[in-house]
Protein backbone atom coordinates (compact mmCIF):
# COMPACT_ATOMS: atom_id res chain seq x y z
CA UNK A 1 0.00 0.00 0.00
CA UNK A 2 1.30 3.48 -0.85
CA UNK A 3 0.39 6.75 0.83
CA UNK A 4 1.36 10.23 -0.33
CA UNK A 5 1.00 13.18 2.04
CA UNK A 6 1.55 16.84 1.15
CA UNK A 7 1.53 19.35 4.05
CA UNK A 8 1.65 23.10 3.43
CA UNK A 9 3.11 25.62 5.93
CA UNK A 10 -0.38 26.34 7.32
CA UNK A 11 -0.87 22.68 8.31
CA UNK A 12 -3.30 21.70 5.56
CA UNK A 13 -2.89 18.02 4.67
CA UNK A 14 -3.59 16.53 1.24
CA UNK A 15 -3.60 12.74 1.53
CA UNK A 16 -3.60 10.31 -1.41
CA UNK A 17 -4.35 6.77 -0.22
CA UNK A 18 -4.41 4.31 -3.11
CA UNK A 19 -5.99 6.90 -5.44
CA UNK A 20 -8.47 8.19 -2.88
CA UNK A 21 -7.64 11.84 -2.10
CA UNK A 22 -8.73 13.76 0.96
CA UNK A 23 -7.92 17.21 2.34
CA UNK A 24 -7.97 18.15 6.01
CA UNK A 25 -6.76 21.24 7.94
CA UNK A 26 -4.65 20.87 11.11
CA UNK A 27 -3.54 23.46 13.67
CA UNK A 28 0.14 23.03 12.68
CA UNK A 29 2.50 21.10 10.46
CA UNK A 30 3.46 18.97 13.47
CA UNK A 31 -0.16 17.91 14.08
CA UNK A 32 -0.54 16.97 10.41
CA UNK A 33 2.67 14.89 10.54
CA UNK A 34 1.47 12.97 13.60
CA UNK A 35 -1.87 12.25 11.96
CA UNK A 36 -0.19 10.90 8.83
CA UNK A 37 2.17 8.68 10.82
CA UNK A 38 -0.65 7.31 12.99
CA UNK A 39 -2.72 6.54 9.88
CA UNK A 40 0.20 4.73 8.22
CA UNK A 41 0.88 2.59 11.31
CA UNK A 42 -2.82 1.66 11.70
CA UNK A 43 -3.14 0.84 7.99
CA UNK A 44 -0.09 -1.42 8.00
CA UNK A 45 -1.40 -3.29 11.06
CA UNK A 46 -4.94 -3.71 9.70
CA UNK A 47 -3.91 -4.86 6.22
CA UNK A 48 -0.90 -6.92 7.37
CA UNK A 49 1.02 -5.19 4.57
CA UNK A 50 3.88 -2.71 4.82
CA UNK A 51 2.85 0.84 3.94
CA UNK A 52 5.12 3.03 1.80
CA UNK A 53 4.70 6.63 2.97
CA UNK A 54 5.94 9.59 0.94
CA UNK A 55 5.77 12.95 2.76
CA UNK A 56 6.32 16.45 1.41
CA UNK A 57 6.23 19.32 3.90
CA UNK A 58 8.07 22.63 4.53
CA UNK A 59 11.14 20.73 5.81
CA UNK A 60 11.56 18.75 2.56
CA UNK A 61 10.44 15.42 1.13
CA UNK A 62 11.22 11.88 2.25
CA UNK A 63 9.97 8.34 1.78
CA UNK A 64 9.74 5.83 4.62
CA UNK A 65 8.43 2.29 4.97
CA UNK A 66 6.07 1.50 7.86
CA UNK A 67 6.03 -2.22 8.61
CA UNK A 68 3.19 -4.22 10.09
CA UNK A 69 4.83 -4.32 13.53
CA UNK A 70 5.20 -0.54 13.64
CA UNK A 71 8.89 -0.49 12.71
CA UNK A 72 9.98 2.40 10.48
CA UNK A 73 12.60 2.11 7.72
CA UNK A 74 14.13 4.96 5.75
CA UNK A 75 13.75 4.33 2.04
CA UNK A 76 16.86 4.76 -0.09
CA UNK A 77 16.55 5.15 -3.83
CA UNK A 78 19.58 2.91 -4.48
CA UNK A 79 18.77 0.08 -2.09
CA UNK A 80 16.11 -2.53 -1.56
CA UNK A 81 14.03 -1.55 1.48
CA UNK A 82 13.69 -5.18 2.48
CA UNK A 83 17.45 -5.33 3.05
CA UNK A 84 17.48 -2.44 5.53
CA UNK A 85 16.95 -2.93 9.24
CA UNK A 86 14.36 -0.87 11.11
CA UNK A 87 15.52 2.49 12.44
CA UNK A 88 13.92 1.61 15.78
CA UNK A 89 11.08 -0.70 16.71
CA UNK A 90 8.12 0.96 18.33
CA UNK A 91 8.26 -1.68 21.09
CA UNK A 92 11.20 -3.01 23.08
CA UNK A 93 12.53 -6.39 21.98
CA UNK A 94 12.10 -9.15 24.51
CA UNK A 95 15.44 -10.67 25.58
CA UNK A 96 15.99 -14.26 24.57
CA UNK A 97 15.58 -16.87 27.26
CA UNK A 98 18.81 -18.16 28.78
CA UNK A 99 19.64 -21.73 27.73
CA UNK A 100 19.41 -24.40 30.41
CA UNK A 101 22.30 -26.82 30.67
CA UNK A 102 21.60 -30.56 31.12
CA UNK A 103 23.04 -30.40 34.65
CA UNK A 104 20.43 -27.77 35.64
CA UNK A 105 16.90 -29.17 35.59
CA UNK A 106 14.23 -26.75 34.46
CA UNK A 107 11.96 -25.54 37.22
CA UNK A 108 8.33 -24.83 36.26
CA UNK A 109 7.35 -21.16 36.49
CA UNK A 110 4.68 -21.96 39.03
CA UNK A 111 7.29 -23.54 41.30
CA UNK A 112 9.62 -20.54 41.06
CA UNK A 113 6.92 -17.97 41.74
CA UNK A 114 5.40 -19.87 44.68
CA UNK A 115 6.01 -18.85 48.25
CA UNK A 116 9.28 -20.07 49.79
CA UNK A 117 9.11 -23.76 50.72
CA UNK A 118 8.98 -24.26 54.45
CA UNK A 119 11.52 -26.53 56.08
CA UNK A 120 10.11 -30.10 56.29
CA UNK A 121 8.82 -31.16 59.70
CA UNK A 122 10.38 -34.47 60.84
CA UNK A 123 7.81 -37.25 60.77
CA UNK A 124 6.95 -39.12 64.00
CA UNK A 125 8.57 -42.46 64.60
CA UNK A 126 5.19 -44.08 64.17
CA UNK A 127 4.72 -42.56 60.66
CA UNK A 128 4.19 -44.94 57.81
CA UNK A 129 6.78 -45.70 55.15
CA UNK A 130 4.64 -43.80 52.61
CA UNK A 131 4.81 -40.67 54.74
CA UNK A 132 8.60 -40.92 54.95
CA UNK A 133 8.80 -41.25 51.16
CA UNK A 134 6.63 -38.19 50.67
CA UNK A 135 8.82 -36.21 53.06
CA UNK A 136 11.96 -37.27 51.19
CA UNK A 137 10.44 -36.09 47.91
CA UNK A 138 9.59 -32.72 49.45
CA UNK A 139 13.16 -32.26 50.68
CA UNK A 140 14.53 -33.13 47.23
CA UNK A 141 12.15 -30.66 45.57
CA UNK A 142 13.23 -27.94 48.01
CA UNK A 143 16.87 -28.59 47.19
CA UNK A 144 16.19 -28.19 43.46
CA UNK A 145 14.40 -24.87 43.96
CA UNK A 146 17.18 -23.60 46.21
CA UNK A 147 19.81 -24.54 43.64
CA UNK A 148 18.09 -22.86 40.68
CA UNK A 149 16.34 -19.81 42.11
CA UNK A 150 18.71 -17.21 43.65
CA UNK A 151 17.75 -15.71 46.94
CA UNK A 152 16.47 -12.19 46.31
CA UNK A 153 17.32 -9.34 48.63
CA UNK A 154 14.13 -7.77 49.90
CA UNK A 155 14.33 -3.96 49.78
CA UNK A 156 12.70 -2.14 52.69
CA UNK A 157 9.37 -0.56 51.90
CA UNK A 158 9.46 3.25 51.54
CA UNK A 159 8.32 5.23 54.56
CA UNK A 160 7.33 8.84 55.07
CA UNK A 161 10.96 9.62 55.90
CA UNK A 162 12.27 8.09 52.68
CA UNK A 163 13.29 10.67 50.07
CA UNK A 164 10.79 10.74 47.24
CA UNK A 165 12.05 10.18 43.67
CA UNK A 166 12.39 13.11 41.27
CA UNK A 167 9.66 13.36 38.66
CA UNK A 168 11.66 15.58 36.29
CA UNK A 169 15.28 14.42 36.64
CA UNK A 170 15.97 12.07 33.76
CA UNK A 171 19.36 10.89 32.43
CA UNK A 172 20.43 12.41 29.10
CA UNK A 173 20.57 8.91 27.61
CA UNK A 174 16.80 8.57 28.13
CA UNK A 175 15.94 11.68 26.11
CA UNK A 176 14.57 10.90 22.61
CA UNK A 177 16.68 11.62 19.55
CA UNK A 178 16.72 15.27 18.51
CA UNK A 179 19.00 15.27 15.46
CA UNK A 180 19.52 13.17 12.34
CA UNK A 181 16.96 10.83 10.82
CA UNK A 182 15.83 9.58 14.22
CA UNK A 183 15.18 13.14 15.36
CA UNK A 184 13.22 13.80 12.16
CA UNK A 185 10.99 10.78 12.74
CA UNK A 186 10.37 11.92 16.31
CA UNK A 187 8.78 15.06 14.85
CA UNK A 188 6.06 12.75 13.55
CA UNK A 189 5.15 11.58 17.03
CA UNK A 190 7.58 8.70 17.50
CA UNK A 191 9.93 8.42 20.47
CA UNK A 192 13.06 6.88 19.00
CA UNK A 193 16.14 6.76 21.21
CA UNK A 194 19.25 8.76 20.37
CA UNK A 195 21.98 7.18 18.25
CA UNK A 196 25.45 6.47 19.72
CA UNK A 197 26.77 9.48 17.79
CA UNK A 198 24.21 11.81 19.34
CA UNK A 199 24.82 10.38 22.81
CA UNK A 200 28.55 11.03 22.44
CA UNK A 201 27.87 14.63 21.45
CA UNK A 202 25.61 15.07 24.48
CA UNK A 203 28.40 13.79 26.75
CA UNK A 204 30.88 16.26 25.26
CA UNK A 205 28.42 19.14 25.64
CA UNK A 206 27.82 18.24 29.28
CA UNK A 207 31.57 18.10 29.93
CA UNK A 208 32.19 21.50 28.34
CA UNK A 209 29.24 23.22 30.04
CA UNK A 210 30.40 22.49 33.60
CA UNK A 211 31.68 25.23 35.89
CA UNK A 212 34.61 24.86 38.27
CA UNK A 213 35.27 26.11 41.78
CA UNK A 214 37.47 29.06 40.94
CA UNK A 215 38.82 30.44 37.64
CA UNK A 216 40.75 28.31 35.13
CA UNK A 217 43.39 29.43 32.62
CA UNK A 218 44.17 27.80 29.26
CA UNK A 219 47.27 28.83 27.36
CA UNK A 220 47.62 28.24 23.63
CA UNK A 221 51.28 27.70 22.75
CA UNK A 222 53.34 27.37 19.59
CA UNK A 223 56.36 29.61 18.92
CA UNK A 224 55.89 29.26 15.16
CA UNK A 225 53.92 32.14 13.66
CA UNK A 226 50.89 31.09 11.63
CA UNK A 227 50.57 27.75 13.46
CA UNK A 228 46.89 28.33 14.27
CA UNK A 229 47.07 29.84 17.76
CA UNK A 230 44.59 32.67 17.14
CA UNK A 231 41.87 30.51 15.48
CA UNK A 232 42.30 27.99 18.30
CA UNK A 233 41.78 30.65 21.00
CA UNK A 234 38.72 32.02 19.17
CA UNK A 235 37.05 28.66 18.52
CA UNK A 236 37.64 27.25 22.01
CA UNK A 237 36.42 30.51 23.59
CA UNK A 238 33.23 30.29 21.52
CA UNK A 239 32.56 26.66 22.48
CA UNK A 240 33.09 27.22 26.22
CA UNK A 241 31.05 30.45 26.24
CA UNK A 242 28.17 29.11 24.13
CA UNK A 243 27.73 25.98 26.24
CA UNK A 244 28.87 27.18 29.66
CA UNK A 245 27.53 30.71 29.60
CA UNK A 246 29.39 33.99 29.76
CA UNK A 247 32.50 34.69 31.83
CA UNK A 248 35.04 33.66 29.16
CA UNK A 249 37.96 35.96 28.24
CA UNK A 250 40.24 35.56 25.21
CA UNK A 251 43.48 37.42 26.06
CA UNK A 252 46.12 38.26 23.44
CA UNK A 253 49.38 38.11 25.44
CA UNK A 254 51.49 38.92 22.40
CA UNK A 255 54.19 41.60 22.37
CA UNK A 256 54.70 41.16 18.61
CA UNK A 257 51.49 42.73 17.30
CA UNK A 258 49.01 39.90 17.90
CA UNK A 259 46.17 39.25 15.46
CA UNK A 260 43.41 38.30 17.91
CA UNK A 261 41.93 41.79 17.64
CA UNK A 262 41.91 41.65 13.84
CA UNK A 263 40.08 38.35 13.64
CA UNK A 264 37.35 39.20 16.14
CA UNK A 265 34.76 41.99 16.26
CA UNK A 266 35.28 45.29 18.07
CA UNK A 267 32.86 46.67 20.64
CA UNK A 268 32.74 50.22 19.32
CA UNK A 269 36.03 51.30 20.90
CA UNK A 270 39.76 50.68 20.37
CA UNK A 271 40.88 49.81 23.91
CA UNK A 272 43.76 47.37 24.35
CA UNK A 273 45.66 45.75 27.17
CA UNK A 274 47.52 49.06 27.69
CA UNK A 275 44.29 50.87 28.57
CA UNK A 276 43.31 48.19 31.08
CA UNK A 277 46.76 48.31 32.69
CA UNK A 278 46.03 51.92 33.69
CA UNK A 279 42.91 50.80 35.57
CA UNK A 280 43.98 47.55 37.28
CA UNK A 281 44.10 49.19 40.72
CA UNK A 282 40.51 50.43 40.36
CA UNK A 283 39.16 47.05 39.22
CA UNK A 284 40.64 45.37 42.29
CA UNK A 285 38.69 47.65 44.67
CA UNK A 286 35.42 46.67 46.31
CA UNK A 287 33.54 49.42 44.47
CA UNK A 288 34.55 48.29 40.98
CA UNK A 289 31.73 47.03 38.76
CA UNK A 290 31.90 44.22 36.22
CA UNK A 291 30.00 46.35 33.71
CA UNK A 292 32.84 48.88 33.68
CA UNK A 293 35.04 46.32 31.91
CA UNK A 294 32.99 46.78 28.75
CA UNK A 295 35.09 49.84 27.97
CA UNK A 296 38.31 47.79 27.93
CA UNK A 297 37.33 44.43 26.41
CA UNK A 298 35.51 43.62 23.18
CA UNK A 299 32.39 41.47 23.59
CA UNK A 300 31.53 39.00 20.80
CA UNK A 301 27.71 39.11 20.65
CA UNK A 302 27.03 35.86 18.78
CA UNK A 303 29.72 33.77 20.52
CA UNK A 304 29.32 35.26 24.01
CA UNK A 305 32.98 35.77 25.03
CA UNK A 306 35.16 38.88 25.54
CA UNK A 307 38.47 39.77 23.88
CA UNK A 308 41.37 41.62 25.54
CA UNK A 309 43.47 42.91 22.65
CA UNK A 310 47.23 43.31 22.62
CA UNK A 311 48.84 46.69 21.92
CA UNK A 312 48.36 47.26 18.19
CA UNK A 313 50.05 50.64 17.81
CA UNK A 314 52.35 51.02 14.81
CA UNK A 315 54.27 53.68 12.94
CA UNK A 316 55.74 56.51 14.99
CA UNK A 317 54.19 55.25 18.23
CA UNK A 318 56.35 52.82 20.13
CA UNK A 319 54.57 49.60 21.03
CA UNK A 320 54.47 48.82 24.74
CA UNK A 321 55.91 45.42 25.67
CA UNK A 322 54.01 43.91 28.58
CA UNK A 323 56.28 42.77 31.42
CA UNK A 324 55.89 39.82 33.73
CA UNK A 325 54.73 42.04 36.60
CA UNK A 326 52.09 43.60 34.34
CA UNK A 327 50.85 40.13 33.37
CA UNK A 328 50.36 39.39 37.07
CA UNK A 329 48.37 42.63 37.51
CA UNK A 330 46.19 41.93 34.47
CA UNK A 331 45.67 38.34 35.56
CA UNK A 332 44.41 39.45 38.99
CA UNK A 333 41.68 41.46 37.26
CA UNK A 334 40.85 38.74 34.75
CA UNK A 335 40.60 36.04 37.44
CA UNK A 336 38.30 38.26 39.51
CA UNK A 337 35.76 38.86 36.72
CA UNK A 338 36.02 35.74 34.49
CA UNK A 339 35.63 32.03 35.17
CA UNK A 340 37.74 30.91 32.19
CA UNK A 341 40.73 32.71 30.61
CA UNK A 342 42.25 31.63 27.29
CA UNK A 343 45.62 33.21 26.50
CA UNK A 344 47.23 33.54 23.08
CA UNK A 345 50.93 33.21 23.85
CA UNK A 346 52.48 34.97 20.88
CA UNK A 347 55.71 33.74 19.33
CA UNK A 348 58.35 34.60 21.94
CA UNK A 349 58.92 31.95 24.60
CA UNK A 350 61.77 33.77 26.34
CA UNK A 351 59.96 36.96 27.37
CA UNK A 352 58.91 37.82 30.91
CA UNK A 353 55.27 37.93 29.83
CA UNK A 354 55.56 34.37 28.50
CA UNK A 355 57.06 33.04 31.74
CA UNK A 356 54.43 34.82 33.86
CA UNK A 357 51.66 33.40 31.65
CA UNK A 358 52.96 29.82 32.10
CA UNK A 359 52.95 30.31 35.87
CA UNK A 360 49.21 31.10 35.80
CA UNK A 361 48.30 28.29 33.38
CA UNK A 362 46.17 25.33 34.45
CA UNK A 363 46.31 23.66 31.04
CA UNK A 364 48.12 24.14 27.73
CA UNK A 365 46.79 23.61 24.23
CA UNK A 366 49.21 23.25 21.33
CA UNK A 367 47.80 23.90 17.84
CA UNK A 368 49.58 22.35 14.87
CA UNK A 369 48.72 23.22 11.30
CA UNK A 370 49.22 20.29 8.93
CA UNK A 371 52.68 21.42 7.79
CA UNK A 372 56.08 20.31 9.03
CA UNK A 373 57.35 23.66 10.38
CA UNK A 374 54.27 24.09 12.60
CA UNK A 375 54.77 20.54 13.89
CA UNK A 376 58.41 21.34 14.65
CA UNK A 377 57.37 24.41 16.64
CA UNK A 378 54.95 22.29 18.69
CA UNK A 379 57.65 19.72 19.36
CA UNK A 380 60.07 22.39 20.55
CA UNK A 381 57.61 24.04 22.92
CA UNK A 382 56.82 20.65 24.49
CA UNK A 383 60.53 20.06 25.00
CA UNK A 384 60.90 23.51 26.57
CA UNK A 385 58.10 22.79 29.03
CA UNK A 386 59.59 19.43 30.00
CA UNK A 387 62.92 21.14 30.66
CA UNK A 388 61.25 23.60 33.05
CA UNK A 389 60.08 23.32 36.64
CA UNK A 390 57.65 20.77 38.01
CA UNK A 391 54.62 22.87 37.06
CA UNK A 392 55.78 23.25 33.46
CA UNK A 393 56.48 19.53 33.20
CA UNK A 394 52.98 18.76 34.43
CA UNK A 395 51.53 21.08 31.77
CA UNK A 396 53.45 19.21 29.06
CA UNK A 397 52.23 15.81 30.27
CA UNK A 398 48.58 16.96 30.29
CA UNK A 399 48.74 18.99 27.06
CA UNK A 400 46.15 18.65 24.31
CA UNK A 401 47.39 18.93 20.72
CA UNK A 402 44.98 20.14 18.02
CA UNK A 403 45.95 19.30 14.42
CA UNK A 404 44.38 21.76 11.96
CA UNK A 405 43.89 21.08 8.26
CA UNK A 406 45.33 24.10 6.44
CA UNK A 407 44.54 23.17 2.82
CA UNK A 408 41.68 21.25 1.14
CA UNK A 409 44.17 18.59 0.01
CA UNK A 410 45.09 17.73 3.60
CA UNK A 411 42.38 15.20 4.35
CA UNK A 412 41.85 12.83 7.30
CA UNK A 413 44.81 10.62 6.34
CA UNK A 414 47.27 13.52 6.52
CA UNK A 415 45.83 14.85 9.78
CA UNK A 416 45.77 11.43 11.44
CA UNK A 417 49.36 10.73 10.40
CA UNK A 418 50.49 13.94 12.09
CA UNK A 419 48.29 13.25 15.11
CA UNK A 420 49.88 9.84 15.68
CA UNK A 421 53.30 11.50 15.88
CA UNK A 422 52.20 13.49 18.96
CA UNK A 423 49.86 11.00 20.63
CA UNK A 424 52.49 9.14 22.73
CA UNK A 425 53.77 12.40 24.27
CA UNK A 426 50.60 14.26 25.36
CA UNK A 427 47.24 13.64 27.04
CA UNK A 428 45.24 13.59 23.80
CA UNK A 429 45.22 14.75 20.18
CA UNK A 430 42.19 16.07 18.26
CA UNK A 431 42.02 16.74 14.51
CA UNK A 432 40.04 19.62 13.00
CA UNK A 433 39.28 19.41 9.25
CA UNK A 434 40.05 22.19 6.80
CA UNK A 435 37.45 24.94 6.86
CA UNK A 436 37.72 28.06 4.65
CA UNK A 437 36.08 30.22 7.34
CA UNK A 438 39.18 29.74 9.54
CA UNK A 439 41.75 30.78 6.96
CA UNK A 440 41.27 34.55 6.87
CA UNK A 441 38.99 37.33 8.04
CA UNK A 442 36.95 37.55 11.23
CA UNK A 443 35.90 34.22 12.71
CA UNK A 444 32.32 33.48 13.76
CA UNK A 445 31.60 30.00 15.12
CA UNK A 446 28.22 29.70 13.41
CA UNK A 447 29.80 30.21 9.98
CA UNK A 448 31.89 27.03 10.24
CA UNK A 449 30.95 23.70 8.68
CA UNK A 450 29.06 21.27 10.97
CA UNK A 451 31.97 18.80 11.05
CA UNK A 452 34.32 21.63 12.05
CA UNK A 453 32.07 22.73 14.92
CA UNK A 454 31.83 19.12 16.09
CA UNK A 455 35.63 18.76 16.07
CA UNK A 456 36.07 21.90 18.19
CA UNK A 457 33.48 20.60 20.64
CA UNK A 458 35.43 17.36 20.95
CA UNK A 459 38.66 19.32 21.53
CA UNK A 460 37.01 21.46 24.22
CA UNK A 461 35.68 18.34 25.97
CA UNK A 462 39.17 16.81 26.04
CA UNK A 463 40.51 20.01 27.59
CA UNK A 464 37.67 20.33 30.11
CA UNK A 465 38.36 16.81 31.39
CA UNK A 466 41.76 18.05 32.54
CA UNK A 467 40.42 21.09 34.39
Amino acid sequence: MRMTAVIDPAGTLELDLGGEKTTAPYPSVMDARRSVMSTAIDLAAETSTATELHIEDPSGSRTILVQTDGAVIEQDADSDPTESGPAQSSEAVEPAASPVTPEQPTVPAATVEAAPVAAPVPAPVEASVATEATTAETVASSAVVSAVVPVETVEPLPTRRTAMPSFVDRPDADAPAQVGFRGLLNQFGLKLSASPTELEQRRDEKTVSQHWAGPRTLTVLNPKGGAGKTPTVICLSAVFARLGGSGVLAWDNNNSLGSLGWRTFDAGHEATVIDLLEQTDYFMTAGARAGDLASYVHHQPSDQYDVLRSDDRSGAKKRHEVTGDEVHRLYSVAAKYYRLILMDSGNTERGDNWEAMIGHSDHVVIPVKSVDDAAEGASRVLSALRAGNEHAQSLADRAVVIVLGCTPSHGPAKLNELAESFRPFVKSVVTVPYDPSLIEGRIRFSSMLPQTRRAWLRAAAQIAEGL
